[in-house]
């Protein structure tokens, strides 16, 4: 019997990252919307540095685009 399914985040960056997915799907998060690293970092109770991470992969799949100040 398979013990853990691949599907299933295995750190807390996946986590965000599958997070801030869904919050995308489901519209909590819209288009073109401005995202605060730390007010969203705040609400999500982690640090930037994670956040950031999750941001990288999203970017990378094209669900965010990254646009300095």
């Amino acid at each position: 019997m398979n013990d853990a399914s691949p599907t299933l985040p295995r750190t807390l960056g996946e986590t965000i990252t599958q997070e801030i997915r869904r919050m995308l799907v489901e519209g909590e998060l819209v288009p073109g919307q401005r995202l605060s690293e730390a007010a969203l970092a705040e609400s999500l109770d982690i640090s930037r540095n994670t956040l950031r991470e999750a941001f990288r992969v999203l970017t990378r799949e094209g669900l965010l685009k990254h646009e300095p100040n």
